[in-house]
């Protein structure tokens, strides 16, 4: 592990002064692009220092390397070096070249990582380190898409015209993912976004399905009208390492100073890993008989599986230096028509303790937010935002208090950022969030409320 971070460390400075020379470039009035034989070099680097009132303590494997966002494992005040407060970091490259009677190929591949530890990110091994630890001495956690692989973000090829769009194979994000970023006012920032930090709303439920493995995926913008469609081969396992089928269709219209977009989303077996197992899950690993016997406990996590299904409607308009931002999700979950066997594998090669009966009902998750841009100068910029969240009772019998988490409640989420440019490639950022959890969706949460100032600079090339 140790040489696995030297190395990411040394990758990360490289990346700097990549950029510092790309910056310097620019202000030289020469080309800035990192770019040879048609291949460029991309990345971002985003670091900074957080502040929780209720928060938990530093890891080196969740996305932001501390819980922004009020979580279950919320409890004591602590001030962190974070990660990814405004974008993730990320170390990529992509490519277009042309084929010919109007025809480009192009790739991607890239990878997300954490400037404050230097690793990659990897949602479920956070969840993994605190299996079977008390609740108020956990690390701080987060399920992600990203899992530790070596090309954790996208990974795809395909063709381009024009004329008749893009078609694209491989780990891609979904068309959900890409217009819940577009049109949330923080573009969903880790840091101070609730959509970006919980990925429930990108990920039609679950935040593991923000990036799919094994898709085909189809855009086109034509005139005012846009959109696209995409399918994922999920029971394919040598294309995908998520189970499961999904398909998503996306319609849009952008006319003027309006744009409009309305997504369906469908996963079959989407899991979600929302808490690290507990102290009898981990004891039943090694106890001869049980179900989960032999599965490894450092890469074992607790796995909710569920079909899921998303409609979202989605707004902005621009007023010149200010814009408007509107969207509302309705999700439904279901007990997964095909019920995945314990020790089960997900992204990453973790193995799942399976729940195939989480929902004796099918649940019901809105999520709404509206929320604002505002060029305060040519190079500040102040974002705010409201989120709220609102579940259902999927209970046997109908439930509004924090007894259950199979009871009703929402989440509510406040933020407000300001952003200062220094050129194309450098930025310094500020701000803070507050979050306060009710009722149901915060059954068993440590702390019901969070406030939760962050600052931190991104370099981008």
């Amino acid at each position: 592990m140790q040489r696995a971070r030297y190395k990411i460390n040394t990758l990360a400075f490289a990346l700097m002064l990549a950029c510092a020379q790309a910056w310097a470039a620019t202000e030289s009035g020469t080309p800035d692009s990192l770019t040879m034989d048609g291949i460029t070099l991309y990345g971002t680097i985003d670091i900074g220092v957080a502040y929780q009132s209720h928060g938990s303590s530093f890891s080196d494997a969740a996305a932001t390397n501390v819980n922004n966002f009020l979580i279950k494992a919320s409890n004591k005040p602590n001030t962190s070096l974070a990660s990814n407060g405004m974008s993730i970091s990320t170390i990529g490259i992509k490519g277009r070249e042309p084929l010919g009677a109007g025809w480009w190929g192009v790739f991607q591949l890239d990878t997300g990582f954490l400037p404050a530890s230097g690793t990659l990110i990897d949602g479920p091994r956070s969840l993994a380190v605190n299996n079977g630890v008390p609740l108020a001495q956990q690390k701080s956690w987060g399920d992600s898409t990203r899992a530790g692989q070596t090309l954790n973000g996208r990974a795809f090829l395909g063709v381009e015209s024009p004329g008749y769009g893009t078609l694209t194979f491989g780990r891609q994000s979904t068309l959900l993912n890409d217009e819940v970023c577009k049109y949330d006012p923080l573009s969903c920032s880790l840091a101070f976004s609730y959509v970006g930090f919980f990925g429930a709303t990108a990920g039609t439920g679950d935040t593991e399905d923000r990036l799919l493995d094994g898709t085909l995926k189809y855009t086109l913008s034509e005139g005012m009208f846009h959109g696209g469609a995409m399918y994922q081969f999920g029971n394919a396992r040598e294309l995908s390492s998520s189970r499961g089928t999904a398909y998503q269709v996306d319609l849009g219209l952008a006319q003027g100073p309006w744009s409009v977009d309305a997504v369906l989303a469908h996963k079959n077996d989407a899991i979600s890993v929302s808490m690290p197992l507990t102290a009898a899950q981990v004891e039943a690993l090694t106890t001869p008989g049980s179900s989960t016997y032999g599965l490894p406990v450092d890469q074992t996590v607790p796995g909710t599986v569920s079909d899921n299904t998303s409609y979202t409607f989605l707004g902005e308009y621009d007023a010149g230096r200010a814009k408007f931002f509107g969207a509302y999700e309705h999700i439904r979950y279901v007990n997964p028509s095909t019920p995945l066997p314990i020790g089960s594998q997900t992204i990453g090669g973790y193995f799942i303790v399976t729940n195939n009966d989480a929902f004796p009902r099918p649940k019901i998750l809105k999520i709404a937010w509206v929320g604002m841009r505002y060029a305060l100068t040519p190079s500040l910029d102040l974002f705010g935002a409201y989120y709220r969240a609102m579940q259902s009772s999927y209970a046997k019998v109908s439930c509004s208090d924090s007894s259950s988490a199979q009871c009703s409640g929402h989440y509510n989420a406040l933020s407000l950022v300001l952003d200062q440019h220094f050129g194309k490639h450098f930025d310094v950022y500020g701000g803070v969030q507050w979050s306060r959890v009710y009722d149901g969706m915060g059954s068993g949460y440590l702390q019901t409320g969070s406030f939760d100032p962050s600052i931190g600079v991104r370099i981008i090339f």
